[in-house]
């Protein structure tokens, strides 16, 4: 009897005492709790934009391209022009005569001097754009246009003008100065040198605008 008085006399007295550090650890772990949620969380950022291009960098591109394509339209029908040359001088070689062929052919070495000129000016625009060029949809779409406008002169040049031209050379330059005109030679040399200035640079404007389409593809 004694054993279970002093056992129910333990119990009153630690039930109590451990009542008592239950409920503190549940008030601590509730004011941990209120504490977390009073802590704002931060928001994921977003991912940052890539800053738009500029208008005034679309424009070049835009007119680059209307430049490029131009030069490419003008010189269309140049083998055709050079070939008819070299047939006139044929029938000056055979016995004919033509009063205006070495104006005409002073005028085409003219022409062929300021494309040479066109080209020049072209290329090193190209390599301004190049340092320029930003991955964009819109300017990758300018780009190709430029890269099938550059593809079609440089093949014309190397292919067609550059042969012709030449050509024209070999033919004036057997036939006698007083016949053929005293100037003739001369322009014809001037006419051949510029379309090969201008095949290497038609090269370079190919090579570029091929690695223009790689810097701004998306």
């Amino acid at each position: 009897m004694k054993k279970v008085l002093m056992l129910l006399l333990v119990v009153s007295v630690v039930s109590p005492a451990y009542s008592l550090d239950f409920s503190l650890a549940k008030i601590k772990a509730a004011d941990l709790a209120a504490r977390a949620e009073a802590v704002p969380v931060p928001a994921p950022s977003a991912p940052a934009k890539e800053d738009p291009v500029p208008q005034d960098l679309v424009y070049k591109f835009q007119q680059f391209k209307n430049d490029l394509a131009r030069l490419e339209t003008d010189t269309t029908w140049l083998r055709s022009d050079i070939d008819r040359l070299e047939s006139d001088a044929r029938r000056i070689e055979q016995g004919g005569s033509n009063a205006f062929f070495s104006s005409d052919l002073r005028r085409m070495s003219m022409d062929m001097s300021r494309r040479s000129n066109d080209a020049q000016r072209l290329a090193m625009e190209m390599k301004n754009l190049l340092n320029l060029a930003k991955k964009d949809a819109r300017l990758n779409q300018f780009a190709n246009d430029i890269e099938w406008s550059a593809r079609d002169l440089d093949n014309r040049f190397q292919f067609d003008v550059q042969n012709a031209a030449q050509n024209l050379e070999w033919t004036v330059r057997r036939i006698d100065p007083k016949v053929i005109g005293y100037d003739a030679q001369w322009s014809a040399a001037d006419l051949a040198r510029n379309c090969r200035d201008i095949q290497w640079k038609t090269r370079d404007l190919r090579w570029d605008a091929q690695e223009l389409v790689r810097k701004t593809q998306p």
